[in-house]
């Protein structure tokens, strides 16, 4: 599996789910979804996702993120 393909599973968890959800909580459900890939990774693309304007940040303290409407776009193949 691929780092875009990874991301792309980061994305679907917060566009499926459409909940704000911190790391922790996003790796846990992943890992139940067959993911492989370390807790550390889930912050790695969430920054990238973050930066390409995909998810944001809803709370700052507690890190928790939700997937914009253009990361739904993007995920849905709309965009």
């Amino acid at each position: 599996m691929g780092k875009e393909e990874r991301k792309r599973m980061v994305l679907g968890l917060l566009v499926e789910s459409g909940l704000e959800l911190p790391p922790a909580v996003i790796f846990d459900n992943l890992k139940r979804r067959g993911a492989t890939f370390e807790r550390r990774s889930v912050d790695n693309y969430l920054q990238e996702l973050r930066e390409e304007g995909l998810v944001e940040r809803t709370d700052e303290s507690k890190g928790y993120n939700i997937a914009t409407e253009k990361g739904r776009d993007r995920y849905y193949g709309t965009n």
